[in-house]
């Protein structure tokens, strides 16, 4: 968490730099640096990205297209030069230099009028003579105007969607023995609805759209995080746990657009996006549909079905084989191979810079080949793919030293084996005996050929073939367990497994590979996601399943054990102090935090790991039990001091802000002083409050509190994290969250029961619309309370509106300006409506004590502070040593403490912020304490509610 320096106040805010497309950004709720986060970019140097093709031609070369289905739209997402020019000049145009983030950015207008616009724009005649190096300073003012005009916020295309079979608690969960874990399961099932998305209505299967997304007609799961999309194999995975979560629906309709794409492409594209329309992933849905049915016994729809599976594994069979003599005998295998060469649009810039000491631009296709066809693994990127530099002492892992196409992986040819033998088994489910035979005879044959080139008998386990050099690759990754997972080994030998897992303690000198958080993806540091010291769920299942179902109870045994260690690592890191609530990635085997290395970081609450959680839990959920595993604690990786120079310093950008404009975000935050009460009504200062003098002495206050552990019983109420959405209503969620805190602790006090439930007793949304001066989105503040919560509020009876508002009272009608962005509608947050507070209700001051207002906290609870909002937190064509206020933000300060930066010791308030959990820590920040940093001591509110037995 970061901290605030005493001077100049405005200069070192807790809130951070965002960019916009071209004008300052306001950055009032993004916070300094995160030692992890979803939204955290590195920013190193300034100025123009550096990745044009400096006039190559791609066409032109013979290299081929990507999105040849899509003409319109390859100029802006696929090949082009819009796609060359916001890269280049990414410190204006790209979010924080994410390649990804513009081409997943839906057009506001059709693609033929943006193309035809930027034509006119920059005068283009030919697209190969436009050279978008050489563009001049206004040409890049324009590019910018024109992005801004042009492009809407990467994720506004999809509309959000409760799948129809989701329920809060799932049948299987019962199955799971420790309450912990099957509340913690509980949690988990409920990131599936966060994930469920369905396609723009105003898009169709032919063609019409105005972004990149691939159509799908039915709902579908994103993979999460960055990815704004579905992807291929992460699918599968989160199949697994959405049968876990009894979503076999869910499954089905997934089954069905991978269905529609092989039958319109012949294959299923590495992600939902047009982009990836030349890679695939590893071929899972046999296996997606093998599971479904066993779960089901959809026999119908396995009839309908199977044509297409066959498809897909012609696909692989027809553009992904290669033949390979193996004693003698020529033998038919696969790779990965992508059917592009050119740079990914996702990772452009990446890409290119990589090339640009290459001159020969076929040398630079060939690079590209490599990449696409490492990324078409889902293994992007790993040492497995790359040709050692062995001159290279400290960085002997060089992507461009990519050797994909050279490497025929054990991974794959396992999937495909496994493809073979699902298929026999449901030709057999349907009673079409021919083809089941068909596919039996396949899956035996290949059987032979898989281990006459992977199996190494010295060694008891498969490895990469290397057929340029002709050798196995004789080092150990997790793909090595794919053939447990698979069955592509003679079920009959039941010492293979044992073998494997045998192999593997003896690679493991160095106590590298097998942790007490799971089992590495490799023992190599190549800086590579895909290796060391990472583990990934999907590796991390097929090596469990692998052993728990080699029929050894040695195996079974140690399947457990693995099971356990990962269920427990993810457990303790869920519910860390810094690294909590959220379901990473990625772990590291040597921390068990979270994941590092490649090309982004660690994503969180993604798909793949909810999936393999969820199945793991049902699994074994008679027999798991939660043990403190030493080392997953994220307290030790605190947040960094907050750069004392602008703008040269690694900072955090939240996302959902970065693209608002001025107006929007000035209206998104905004507090009046007090002093513009309703009728200018007379404010007590703190000096004429009658706080009790439990703690009269200054020394009696402890150098750390927190309300939530003072009041456990109202914990889960003073944790509620709200999300005020792109509603300017900071001062009523924090008003409403103080008083609900303190209506539960004078509750506590009285001997009274309370609700657990953080929006039980005080509305934010009632608060925000009916105070009086406030018409839904106004600005006003918490001072404006005073009149209105004074007299007991009745509420009318809760029901739907028209439009967007949520419901009805006696008082004003529904208000609209609101709900866009909120998360909740007032049904869900006034579950236990009733109540009545008392008279002395809220009170305002200017320039409050520190030791007062501690003392407060300490006695009643959590209290209201705002405080100044300033245009230095706004980047580009502003002077960051402007001294001009814009706004206020308001926000609820439950606690205190203290932490040593360096040789200082830094006082501090614990704060609740309204963005989500997704902001700062879990939603919480710190401020510095003592100095009235940014008047946050000057502004304080709170209210003293009248509870009666």
């Amino acid at each position: 968490m970061a901290y605030f320096a005493p001077f100049p106040p405005i200069c070192l805010f807790h809130l951070i730099f965002i960019f916009q497309l071209l004008g300052p950004v306001f950055c009032a709720t993004v916070y300094l640096k995160k030692q992890y986060g979803e939204n955290e970019f590195r920013i190193e140097s300034w100025g123009k990205t550096n990745c044009s093709l400096n006039g190559i031609d791609i066409v032109q070369l013979g290299i081929g297209r990507t999105c040849e289905d899509w003409p319109d739209l390859a100029t802006i997402f696929c090949d082009g030069k819009i796609l060359e020019a916001v890269n280049y000049w990414g410190e204006r145009m790209l979010f924080m230099r994410d390649s990804k983030h513009f081409v997943d950015r839906p057009l506001l207008k059709d693609a033929k009028k943006v193309v035809e616009e930027f034509k006119t724009l920059f005068d283009v005649t030919e697209w190969n003579k436009f050279m978008v190096s050489e563009m001049s300073e206004a040409q890049v003012d324009k590019l910018a105007k024109f992005v801004q005009q042009n492009f809407g916020m990467a994720d506004g295309a999809l509309i959000e969607h409760v799948p129809e079979d989701w329920v809060e608690s799932p049948q299987k969960f019962k199955e799971i023995k420790d309450k912990k874990l099957r509340k913690w399961a509980t949690e988990l099932n409920k990131m599936w609805k966060e994930l469920s998305k369905k396609m723009p209505e105003n898009m169709d299967n032919n063609g019409n759209q105005r972004h990149s997304l691939i159509y799908l007609s039915n709902p579908f799961f994103v993979s999460g995080g960055r990815f704004r999309e579905f992807r291929y194999w992460d699918c599968y995975w989160m199949a697994r746990g959405l049968i876990a979560s009894g979503m076999t629906k869910s499954v089905k309709n997934m089954c069905r657009n991978f269905a529609e794409m092989i039958n319109r492409f012949g294959f299923v594209p590495a992600g939902g996006r047009i982009y990836y329309n030349k890679r695939s992933q590893p071929p899972f849905l046999t296996f997606l549909v093998y599971d479904y049915f066993a779960s089901t016994g959809d026999i119908e729809f396995l009839k309908e079905i199977m044509p297409t599976l066959e498809k897909e594994l012609n696909f692989w069979q027809t553009n992904r084989s290669v033949q390979i003599k193996v004693n003698g005998k020529t033998k038919t295998f696969y790779q990965y191979r992508a059917d592009t060469k050119l740079p990914r649009p996702e990772a452009f810039c990446q890409d290119v810079e990589l090339v640009k000491e290459i001159a020969d631009p076929m040398e630079k296709a060939k690079i590209w080949h490599e990449i696409a066809s490492a990324s078409e693994s889902g293994w992007d990127f790993s040492s497995r793919w790359i040709r050692k530099d062995e001159t290279d002492t400290e960085k002997p892992w060089k992507l461009k030293n990519l050797m994909t196409t050279k490497i025929v992986p054990v991974d794959l040819n396992a999937i495909i084996c496994g493809n073979f033998e699902k298929m026999a088994q449901m030709y057999l489910q349907i009673g079409n005996k021919v083809k089941s035979r068909e596919y039996h005879a396949k899956y035996q044959l290949f059987l032979e050929d898989f281990k006459s080139l992977f199996y190494k008998k010295e060694h008891g386990i498969w490895y990469d073939f290397n057929f340029e050099s002709g050798t196995p690759n004789e080092a150990y990754y997790g793909s090595a367990a794919v053939p447990l997972f698979t069955h592509c080994y003679d079920t009959i030998d039941l010492s293979a497994a044992v073998r494997i897992f045998d192999r593997m303690g003896h690679l493991d000198d160095d106590k590298k590979l097998i942790s007490p958080f799971g089992v590495s993806t490799s023992q190599i540091n190549s800086s590579q996601q895909w290796d060391f010291p990472n583990i990934f769920p999907s590796t991390q299942l097929m090596l469990i399943e692998g052993l728990r179902k080699s029929g050894t109870k040695r195996m079974k045994d140690k399947a457990k054990e693995l099971a356990q260690n990962w269920v427990s690592a993810n457990f303790e890191l869920f519910n860390s102090k810094n690294c909590g609530a959220k379901v990473w990635e990625k772990i590291t085997a040597n921390e068990g935090l979270p994941g590092r290395g490649g090309e982004y970081n660690a994503q969180i609450n993604v798909g793949t790991a909810i999936g393999v959680l969820l199945d793991t839990l049902v699994t074994y959920g008679g027999e798991l039990n939660l043990g403190k595993i030493d080392g997953s604690n994220c307290e030790q990786k605190d947040l960094e001091i907050e750069p004392r120079k602008f703008p040269n310093e690694v900072a955090v950008i939240y996302e959902p802000f970065a693209l608002l404009t001025d107006a929007e975000l000035k209206k998104l935050d905004g507090v009046f002083p007090p002093i513009y009460g309703p009728q200018n009504q007379q404010l007590k200062t703190l000096e004429t409050l009658n706080i009790e003098t439990q703690y009269s002495n200054d020394n009696d206050l402890p150098r750390q509190f927190d309300a939530r552990k003072k009041w456990p019983g109202c914990a889960d109420i003073i944790s509620t994290i709200t999300d005020q959405g792109l509603c300017g209503c900071c001062w009523a969620v924090a008003s409403a969250s103080t008083l609900t805190d303190r209506i539960c602790i004078a509750r506590l006090k009285k001997g009274q029961k309370t609700s657990h439930y953080g929006g039980s007793y005080i509305s934010a949304q009632f608060t925000c619309e009916f105070t009086p001066g406030s018409d839904g989105c106004k600005v006003v503040g918490p001072a404006w309370l005073g009149n209105f919560f004074i007299k007991k509020q009745y509420l009318g009876q809760i029901m739907k509106c028209t439009m967007d508002a949520s419901w009805k009272t006696k008082r004003p009608n529904c208000k609209k300006e609101c709900r866009i962005g909120w998360h909740q509608t007032v049904e869900n947050e006034m579950v236990d409506t009733p109540t009545v507070i008392g008279h002395e209700c809220w009170i305002g001051w200017h320039f409050g004590n520190e030791q007062k207002m501690m003392r407060e906290i300490m006695v009643n609870g959590s209290i209201t502070a705002s405080y100044a909002v300033y245009d230095d937190f706004q980047i580009t064509m502003r002077s960051p040593n402007s001294r001009k206020e814009e706004n206020g933000h308001s926000v609820k300060i439950i606690g205190w403490g203290e932490e040593k930066k360096g040789n200082e010791m830094v006082k501090y308030w614990l704060i609740v912020n309204s963005r989500g959990k997704g902001w700062g820590m879990n939603g919480l920040f710190k401020m510095r304490r003592g100095v009235n940093e940014v008047d946050i001591e000057g502004d304080v509110c709170f209210g003293t509610p009248a509870i009666f037995l």
